[in-house]
C-alpha cells in the first residue's frame, strides 16, 4: 500500500531534494553562465514543455532587469546574430525540437548555454557551456529521454505514490527555477541594480 503523505511533508520533500541538487551545482559553471549573460548582447531562452515555462520566467525576470531578452518563437522575436546568447533549459539534454534551435543558434554564431540534469547529453557536447543540475538520483528508471515520446506515449507519469520526491520530470523544473531566480539576484548585484529600477520595468497594461 502506497503511503499517503500531507502537502506539508511533500513540500518539504522536495525543498529537501532542491537543496541537494544546489549542492552539487558547480560554481565554475555558474559564473561562466553569469559571465556569458552579461557579455552577451542579447538573451534568447528556449525550452520544452515546464522547462520552456522556466525559460519564459527567466527571460521575464532579465527584462525586468533591463537586459534585452527574447524568447525563441514568439512573433516578436528577432534573428538571433553572433554575440547573442541562447539559454536552454532541457532535463533531458535530448529533445528533438530543442536541439535543432540550438544547432541554427550556433550556426549563425550565437553562444550557446545549457542549463540540464545531463552533462553528457546531445545538447551538452556542442553547447559553449553548461550548468548541470543533478536530479537524477531522483528520476525515473527506464522511461524515453524525449519529451515528446514522453508525452505520445504517456510515460510522462506523476504522483507521490510512484515518486514521494516530486511528480516525474518536475525536480528538474523546480530546481530550474531555483537556479534562475538566484541567478537574477546575482546579475542585480553585479548591475548595482535596485528593487524599485525592476519595479520600473513590470507591465502597467495587463
Amino acid at each position: 500500500m502506497a503511503t499517503c503523505y500531507s502537502i506539508q511533508e511533500l513540500m518539504r520533500m522536495i525543498a529537501t531534494a532542491a537543496g541537494s541538487i544546489a549542492d552539487t551545482v558547480s560554481d565554475r559553471e555558474g559564473q561562466r553562465f553569469m559571465q556569458a549573460l552579461l557579455t552577451s548582447d542579447r538573451i534568447y531562452v528556449a525550452g520544452a514543455g515546464r522547462s520552456g515555462l522556466i525559460a519564459k520566467a527567466f527571460a521575464m525576470r532579465l527584462m525586468h532587469l533591463g537586459m534585452e531578452s527574447y524568447v525563441v518563437g514568439e512573433t516578436i522575436t528577432p534573428a538571433m546574430e553572433k554575440g547573442d546568447l541562447l539559454v536552454t533549459f532541457s532535463g533531458s539534454g535530448e529533445t528533438h525540437s530543442i536541439t535543432d534551435i540550438c544547432k541554427t543558434a550556433k550556426a549563425v554564431g550565437g553562444t550557446l548555454a545549457l542549463v540540464t540534469s545531463r552533462g553528457e547529453s546531445s545538447m551538452a557536447k556542442t553547447a559553449d557551456l553548461t550548468v548541470v543540475l543533478d536530479s537524477r538520483q531522483y528520476d525515473d528508471k527506464g522511461l524515453s529521454s524525449d519529451f515528446a515520446i514522453r508525452q505520445i506515449t504517456g510515460e510522462h507519469r506523476s504522483g507521490a505514490a510512484y515518486n514521494p520526491k516530486a511528480p516525474t520530470g518536475s525536480l528538474f523544473e523546480t530546481a530550474a527555477m531555483i537556479f534562475s531566480d538566484a541567478v537574477i539576484l546575482e546579475l542585480m548585484d553585479l548591475r548595482h541594480t535596485a528593487k524599485n529600477e525592476v519595479e520600473e520595468n513590470y507591465s502597467n497594461i495587463q
